[in-house]
Order: structure tokens, then sequence, then C-alpha cells
């Protein structure tokens, strides 16, 4: 019994030791608590800049100044708070509308959370960048739709929202909001009737500035979806090679759009660049094609890069797969050539953004130009992939245009 009692002496000295180490090592490197207010900044540099302004100070000689921040009226009313580390004497505030002036407060915090008295800086930013966009908008009729192109040259976030009034009751409803952070974007609304329409385009930011709506009259081009039903596949050359992971030619075009395994697939490793032809089963004027690539290598392996259609109305020529330098052959009209492109700006390896996402998933769409000719046969001549390969998949197609009557 004499024994147990010492074993509880030595272990509840043990565990005194243990706790009384831990309060000494948790108190290393602390710095006191006190109510003392730090100093605030001095000597502060205002830059403005579109939509934001740039500050830079001098720091307070403070041994626990812990950080610096500005206290600052945004849109709407709402207050808005930044912080900058002790590390850095230069802050960058974003977030302002319309040019005017503000006064801003830029308050020294210490560990204890104390705060200086504010420094109060009078700025004037310069207009946020969707306004100019918004000025420098181009709107153009487009088969189907109409197409808007804009500049973002900061690459800022920027929602561009399409609305289109109902003539019935005067309103104006949302049709369609595209997402961006590319320098340079067009993007196009689609499905329209060939008929004068009235619509409505603002651009917004992430900080919930509205540009004012630009009000357009449009009247999109005529066309229709090609039917699927009518696209057959011409043999393929004896050059390739239709590789297992996937299907026939008739995969693009089952309406079986982003699962994996489901594409058309021709075997790497060749001589030559792979080429295919597609009858459409009907003779078309075509304004637009979408591609959907195979969807486990968004952008990489076999994907089209660079790539170019010819069209022809010859059967003989059409069903000639054999035959190389075809290309020169007067009978092949070369229609256009093509380039796809991640709205990101990334490369082949580079990953994938949000953005590249949605955009592949969606299908990359491309016209063809206005000029173009009348044709039935297409042919799909591959120039590269975005690995650099010598083989090619494609998961599905889709065509426009207006069919010869």
């Amino acid at each position: 019994m004499k024994r147990m009692k010492k074993y509880y002496i030595y272990i509840s000295l043990f565990l005194f030791v243990i706790l009384f180490s831990n309060c000494e090592e948790e108190s290393i490197g602390q710095f006191p608590i006190d109510s003392i207010s730090p100093q605030p900044v001095a000597n502060v540099q205002v830059e403005n800049l579109p939509g934001s302004v740039k500050l830079t100070y001098n720091l307070p000689e403070e041994e626990d100044l812990l950080y610096v921040k500005a206290i600052y009226p945004l849109s709407g009313g709402v207050e808005g708070e930044s912080k900058t580390s002790v590390f850095s004497n230069t802050m960058l505030i974003k977030g302002f509308g319309k040019s005017q002036k503000h006064t801003i407060q830029l308050i020294s915090v210490d560990r204890s959370r104390n705060e200086s008295e504010p420094v109060f800086v009078e700025i004037e930013p310069l207009d946020a960048p969707i306004y100019e966009m918004l000025e420098n908008l181009i709107i153009e009729t487009a088969f189907g739709g109409f197409k808007l192109h804009w500049e973002n040259p900061l690459k800022e976030d920027i929602v561009v929202s399409v609305l289109e009034k109902n003539d019935s009751t005067g309103e104006f409803n949302y049709l369609e909001n595209f997402y961006s952070s590319e320098a340079i974007a067009a993007n196009a609304v689609r499905g329209l009737d060939s008929v004068n329409a009235t619509f409505g385009v603002f651009i917004r930011d992430i900080f919930d500035n509205y540009t004012d709506t630009l009000v357009v009259s449009v009247k999109p081009f005529f066309e229709q979806e090609i039917p699927k039903s009518d696209y057959k596949g011409l043999p393929f050359s004896s050059w390739f090679r239709q590789h297992p992971y996937g299907g026939g030619m008739d995969y693009m075009w089952d309406d079986i759009i982003n699962i994996k395994g489901n594409q058309f697939y021709i075997f790497d490793g060749n001589e030559i660049m792979p080429f295919f032809t597609i009858d459409l089963g009907t003779k078309a004027k075509l304004s637009r094609f979408r591609l959907w690539q195979r969807v486990d290598y968004l952008f990489a392996l076999h994907n089209p890069k660079l790539f170019e259609w010819y069209g022809t109305n010859d059967v003989a020529v059409a069903n000639d797969s054999e035959t190389l330098g075809w290309e020169e052959n007067p009978a092949w009209i070369k229609l256009d050539s093509f380039e796809s492109k991640r709205p990101s700006g990334g490369q082949e390896g580079d990953d994938l953004t949000a953005e590249d996402e949605t955009y592949a998933l969606a299908g990359e769409e491309f016209e063809f130009p206005i000029d173009a000719p009348e044709v039935r046969f297409l042919r799909f001549r591959l120039i590269k992939t975005w690995s650099g390969s010598t083989g090619v998949h494609i998961g599905e197609l889709k065509f426009w245009g207006q069919i010869e009557n």
C-alpha cells in the first residue's frame, strides 16, 4: 500500500513538471498584453488607379505592430475594410466604381489589438474598368443571334449580362450571362429567331459595380441546326487505325456528350496527319459548328488544336480517302482554318482553370466565313493536336447553317 502511494506521488509530480514546462513554453516569444495605442502611419502617398488605389506609407517604429488596416466606402453604402501585414508598406484597395473623391482611414493595429488614431486620406480612384469595357463593346449580327466583343486588359473578373425586351410588357428579362477574365473576349447569343428584337447589355464586376444598360436592336441572320440524323461517316483512309477506346465516326453525332470513352478516336503514330470525311446528307451553307473534346483530356493529348475544314459537292472526290495531297484538288474547297484556345490563355500541360473547363464542356464554337459556299461533304484535316501527336479524338460535332431547298 505504501508502494502504491509512492507511485501516486511520483506520477503527480511528473504531471506537474510537464504542465509547468508547457506553460513556460507557451509564454516564450509572446508580446505582453497592454493598452498602449501604437503610432499611426505617416507620409501617405496615393496612386489612383482604375477602380482602385495604391497607398504607400511609412510604418511606425512599434515593436509589436501587427498590421495596418484601411476603412473606406464602397457602392451601395457598404463599408469596406482591407488589411496589410507589418511586412509591407503598401496597400492596394480595389472595388471602387465611378470616379469620385472618398476619404478613407488608415489605422495601425498592434498585437494587443490596440488601434492608433486614424489617418484620414483623400483618394479619387479612376473609373472602374467595366465602364470603358461597355464603351468599347462591339455588337455584331450573327447567324441565329449576335456576337459581343470586348477588351479587358487588366483581366478583371466580370459578368456581361444580356437582357431581352418583352414587347408585350416592355420589361427586360435576363437572357444570358457571360463570366470572363480574358483580356480579349468574344461570346455569342444564339437560338434567336430572324426577327427584329430589342436587347440590353450591361457589365458588372465582383464588387457589385454596374454599368448603365446599352440598348440595341438586332435582327439575327436565319440559321438552323443541320439534322444529325442525316450525318454519315465516309470510310476513312487505310493510313489510319481506329482506337478501341472509342467508337466509329457516328460517335461524333450520337448526342452523348462529355462521357468518358464516348469519342471517335484515331490511333497515334501515323506517318501523315489524320483526316476524315462527313456526308451531311444535304447541301447547306454552313454558318458555325461546335466541337466537344474528349472529356477526360480537355485541351490535352490528341484533342485538336489546329485544324481545317474542306468542302465539296463531288461524291467521287468525297469518297476518295486514299489519294495523298487531296487538299490540292480544286474540287476540295478550303472553308477555313481553326484554332482551339483556352480562355485562360494556358498551354498544354498547364492546370485547367474553372473558366477553361466550363468553356470546353459547353463545346467550343467556331464560325465559318460568311462567304463560304454551299457544300454537302465536309473533310476534317488535322494540323496539330494539343500534345503535338499524330492521333486525334473528338467527342461530338454539331453544325448549323442554311439548308438548300
